[in-house]
């Protein structure tokens, strides 16, 4: 696998946990309409940077699939 793609990779990771982790703790330190503000910025941003992960996930294991050895008959 390519350096880049191990390095995107841990990014992405961090990033997921870093926004998981905020849409737990940052709301908590608000009142009001601004919690609810934030913490649902804070669940989009972190299903729409899990989605991109994920799909990057499966775009990156594509590359790692055995190829079948040709069967002889």
């Amino acid at each position: 696998m390519a350096v880049w793609k191990v390095l995107l990779i841990g990014l992405f990771a961090c990033v997921c946990l870093a926004l998981a982790t905020a849409t737990f703790v940052v709301p908590f330190n608000y009142t009001g309409g601004q919690k609810w503000l934030w913490l649902g910025g804070l669940v989009t941003a972190t299903a729409c940077a899990g989605g991109l992960f994920a799909l990057f996930l499966r775009y990156a294991s594509g590359g790692m699939l055995a190829k079948p050895k040709s069967s002889r008959h």
